[in-house]
């Protein structure tokens, strides 16, 4: 994907075709998308005042959805951990990375 340093024409089908088609380790996230393509997270939600870029937004937000669900149900991602990621999601209405403590006794 091509490196830039704000909003460009294609952003939104770089963005679908990003979470369509991730394979790498982990999950599908807005910060990786960013990350790739030279921008801040910050920068990247900016652009959800844009009509189509929002609407994209809330689709990739979808496609990560189902990913988690599905390596939940095929135990690739431990799924007592993708519930408590979706219901964080659902009850705080974000649908982007979900930050979190874990304490370990």
């Amino acid at each position: 994907m091509k490196k830039n340093k704000g909003y460009y024409r294609g952003i939104e089908k770089d963005m679908y075709l990003f979470f369509v088609g991730y394979d790498e380790m982990g999950a599908p996230s807005f910060s990786k998308f960013a990350r790739r393509i030279g921008l801040t997270l910050a920068e990247l939600e900016s652009f959800r005042k844009k009509k189509l870029f929002n609407k994209a937004y809330a689709e990739c937000s979808e496609i990560r959805r189902d990913y988690l669900k599905d390596t939940a149900l095929t135990k690739r991602h431990d799924p007592s951990f993708v519930k408590y990621l979706l219901d964080t999601e659902e009850l705080s209405g974000d649908t982007g990375d979900v930050k979190f403590t874990l304490e370990v006794v």
